[in-house]
């Protein structure tokens, strides 16, 4: 079975690696240091990874998809927001 996933993770990550060798020879890239530079291309380079994976295996099931996405970003809301106004919420566990 052909992954084509893995290869668009991996030249993600082949040219980001460029990137930051181009980056490290003639100075930053805009503001960016080289360890954002890197943490930036791993992270999208992970994205579309798991993306692959998670439309592969929701092929034909686009709906479902959007629902499980949907939910997914509700969970990550309510935490962000109990993590931001958890000292005014009384969570505090500094």
């Amino acid at each position: 079975m052909n992954k084509p996933y893995a290869w668009i993770a991996l030249a993600i990550v082949a040219a980001g690696i460029t990137i930051v060798v181009l980056a490290d020879i003639f100075g930053t890239i805009g503001t960016a240091r080289g360890d954002q530079i890197v943490s930036l291309v791993a992270a999208m380079a992970l994205l579309v990874f798991v993306g692959g994976g998670a439309l592969g295996a929701y092929q034909g099931r686009g709906t479902m998809f959007l629902q499980h996405v949907a939910i997914w970003l509700g969970l990550i809301a309510v935490f962000v927001l109990l993590y931001n106004y958890r000292h005014a919420l009384g969570f505090s566990f500094d």
